[in-house]
């Protein structure tokens, strides 16, 4: 693939994860992909990185489970600062009831931990081609 049939070429990504090695993992796979990466390690750096850069991310990988602030509540922050926000859900196990929820509230995906790599760049795909 040439880099001009990169899925994500011109495109720009906010990853979160307090999973160091996970970060620089999708750092890795995602660049080689054509994306630009951004990487947060809690919810108070997404929420900066977020609004720094807010007009150019086109989706965020959100981690549920995070330090400090949960990714539901990070979420819920980036929704009220644009409702256009493309978010996709990472979780190991998430409850049927806080699916349902987020789902209502805006979240585009879900995606399940441990990843499977092919299957993330396609939902990607997907979100910010399609929803």
């Amino acid at each position: 693939m040439n880099r001009a049939q990169e899925p994500g070429r011109n495109r720009t990504m906010l990853v979160v994860d307090d999973e160091r090695l996970m970060l620089r993992l999708l750092e890795k796979f995602f660049s080689e992909h054509g994306y630009h990466v951004l990487l947060a390690a809690d919810g108070e750096q997404a929420m900066e990185i977020y609004r720094s850069y807010k007009p150019r991310i086109d989706a965020v990988l959100l981690d549920i489970g995070l330090p400090k602030t949960t990714g539901e509540e990070v979420f819920r922050r980036m929704k009220q600062e644009n409702a256009a926000v493309k978010v996709v859900i990472a979780s190991g196990y998430l409850a049927a009831n806080v699916k349902t929820d987020l789902a209502f509230a805006g979240v585009k995906r879900f995606v399940n931990k441990p990843y499977v790599l092919t299957e993330l760049l396609e939902v990607f795909q997907d979100v910010i081609e399609n929803q």
